[in-house]
């Protein structure tokens, strides 16, 4: 009886599908490697969009942190970087409240060294004046712009009695203006997919089949850099930026000194430093997923635009007689400050809190009672 063997298709089959088997899983366990030898864990789940980007909704903010956390069942204020401050604020304690987006979060910074621009000044002014009395907490978040902060401000920042509040928003209300439609709340902007809860987007299939595979989500992760790699959009909007959205950016600035006003909260103001090359602009902004939306101004005018918000924030600060600090002339076009055209290396973050630090102490703005000065730590 004739000996039967298997058809050589099926065994160069076999042996193809078991060669890429085998190569997939090498390379994941060179990925692994990396990541334990860059102090992440060889079981590191950090590219995993399931476990990273699903986050619970931060009610009338969408997206953000939780701004509460319990320990030993006590409720404690959370900084954006999981700082805990006692809701009531101690007696002889000067309380600061820092508002932002992604430049006040420093995130780059806070990966790298563990450190943000509100905590190393809270350090600063504490070394100075020798004692603990000072709680410099930091509310900044990415893509914030003024209507999450002023949601912030009246709905929980009053109830912790700050002192002082620091604002220093820019660029995110800029963008707005650059997206179709421009509505007063920045709707036009914020509804967008890349802002909401990507649920859909996210929970698929071969996410869901494949989410623990590090090898997956670092080839996904290329391949979405690579389709919304484009060109940008541009067009010619002129040197000044559209006057609506200049006045609603003024009209929430102002909403701050009201409501600051009428609780006798200092106020201070920071512009917000800009490194202007288009090299470092598109090294943010180039593989955005809503680029095909948004129309960006010609690069030249795009500077101007923030240089006139920059300048909207000095007016508004004189106007209603509060303070303002000019962060722009100490760290802008100063490449080594900065990781892209906003957002600063830990070299940046610690010059940003030097310069917040020196106006607030050259200025005398810091009150202390005498007791909390005679306690000094």
């Amino acid at each position: 009886m004739k000996k039967e063997y298997p058809s050589l298709w099926k065994s160069n089959l076999l042996i193809s599908v078991l060669s890429l088997i085998t190569t997939i899983l090498v390379l994941e366990i060179m990925l692994r490697t990396y990541d334990q030898l860059k102090g992440r864990g060889f079981f590191s789940n950090h590219r995993n969009l399931i476990s990273q980007r699903i986050k619970q909704v931060q009610p009338f903010r969408t997206f953000g942190f939780k701004l509460y956390r319990n320990k030993k069942e006590v409720k404690y204020i959370s900084s954006t970087h999981r700082e805990l401050f006692p809701i009531k604020k101690p007696n002889g304690t000067f309380r600061i409240v820092v508002f932002g987006g992604s430049t006040t979060y420093n995130g780059f910074s806070f990966k790298k060294t563990k450190t943000h621009y509100p905590l190393i000044l809270q350090s600063e002014l504490r070394e100075f004046f020798g004692t603990k009395a000072i709680e410099v907490i930091n509310v900044g978040y990415p893509a914030y712009a003024t209507p999450h902060s002023l949601i912030l401000f009246q709905l929980d920042v009053l109830s912790w009695a700050p002192d002082m509040i620091i604002v220093s928003h820019n660029v995110n209300d800029l963008l707005a203006a650059y997206w179709p439609n421009f509505t007063f709340d920045y709707s036009n902007k914020y509804s967008d997919d890349f802002y909401s809860i990507p649920y859909k987007s996210t929970l698929t299939f071969s996410n869901l089949l494949f989410q623990h595979s590090q090898l997956y989500w670092f080839v996904g992760d290329r391949i979405n850099r690579v389709i919304n790699s484009r060109e940008l959009q541009r067009k010619s909007y002129g040197t000044k930026p559209p006057q609506l959205a200049i006045e609603v950016f003024q009209r929430n600035l102002r909403s701050f000194v009201a409501l600051a006003k009428a609780n006798k909260i200092k106020v201070l103001f920071g512009n917000q430093a800009l490194q202007p090359t288009e090299e470092y602009f598109l090294l943010h902004m180039l593989d955005k997923p809503y680029n095909s939306t948004i129309i960006y101004p010609l690069h030249n005018e795009f500077v101007a635009h923030h240089r006139a918000f920059n300048e909207a924030i000095r007016q508004v600060a004189e106007e209603t007689d509060v303070l303002f600090i000019d962060n722009e002339s100490k760290l802008g076009d100063n490449k080594e400050y900065f990781i892209d055209f906003v957002h600063y290396t830990p070299k940046g973050v610690t010059v940003l809190a030097n310069n917040y630090a020196t106006f607030l102490i050259d200025k005398n703005l810091i009150q202390l009672p005498p007791k909390a000065l005679n306690n000094r730590k």
